[in-house]
């Protein structure tokens, strides 16, 4: 995690009807019980921590993502 400093995009695909298109899904999920939290070497006096490390975001994404929502924002401190 860049804590804040890099930006994830929402995106969406303008498909053409001239040619065929293919897509491939990659998903990352950390693995279970594994502490993650904004990189260290980003968090200093000038950019404190926006963000509490965790150990269950896999378990929290998927139930945030059952509902439409974003679980990253539990993390936000």
């Amino acid at each position: 995690m860049s804590n804040g400093i890099f930006k994830g995009l929402v995106h969406m695909v303008v498909s053409n009807s001239e040619r065929d298109r293919i897509s491939v899904a990659m998903f990352y999920t950390p693995e279970l019980g594994k502490e993650i939290g904004p990189e260290d070497d980003l968090v200093n006096m000038d950019r404190p921590r926006i963000y509490k490390k965790v150990t269950d975001y896999a378990e929290t994404h998927w139930k945030f993502y059952q509902r439409g929502l974003r679980a990253l924002h539990t993390a936000h401190i």
